[in-house]
């Protein structure tokens, strides 16, 4: 692996979103009588949907989004779903763009930009192969995009 010129990692940090995570956490509880035997009420409608909301919370907790260039290859790992990795040699256009509201953070598929990886904002790097596109987020636009000037060069 070549020598790493970039490197950033991101994380679902945003205060509101975890308000509605935890949300979704406690919700579940309060279906249950407390004065009531706990194991007595634990039928199959009532353990799936308290099951699913410590799911995403687990999920919340170990998702993130790191970026790596070389001057090999961009590396895009959004743990723990998605490794992909993207060769210079294979793009035939990389440049950093602010590519608005998708219609959320995450993986978004089948975007007018391709396939998006993002945890917030609306900048990127915007790739393109001979038969895909992709956009991976950033926090550190200035940063990417000298990395990306330089490269080009």
């Amino acid at each position: 692996m070549g020598k790493i010129l970039y490197k950033e990692t991101q994380k679902f940090d945003q205060w509101w979103l975890w308000l509605i995570v935890l949300s979704l956490f406690i919700i579940p509880f309060l279906q249950f009588n407390w004065s009531e035997d706990l194991l007595d009420q634990l039928t199959t409608d009532k353990i799936i949907p308290s099951i699913l909301p410590v799911v995403i919370l687990v999920l919340f907790l170990t998702l993130k989004m790191t970026t790596v260039i070389t001057d090999e290859k961009i590396t895009v790992i959004y743990s723990p779903l998605v490794k992909k990795e993207f060769y210079w040699r294979d793009l035939d256009k990389a440049q950093v763009i602010d590519y608005g509201f998708i219609g959320g953070w995450g993986i978004r598929l089948w975007t007018s930009y391709g396939t998006v990886y993002n945890v917030r904002g609306s900048k990127g790097l915007h790739i393109k192969t001979a038969s895909n596109q992709y956009v991976i987020g950033t926090q550190k636009e200035k940063e990417l995009r000298s990395t990306i000037e330089h490269l080009l060069k």
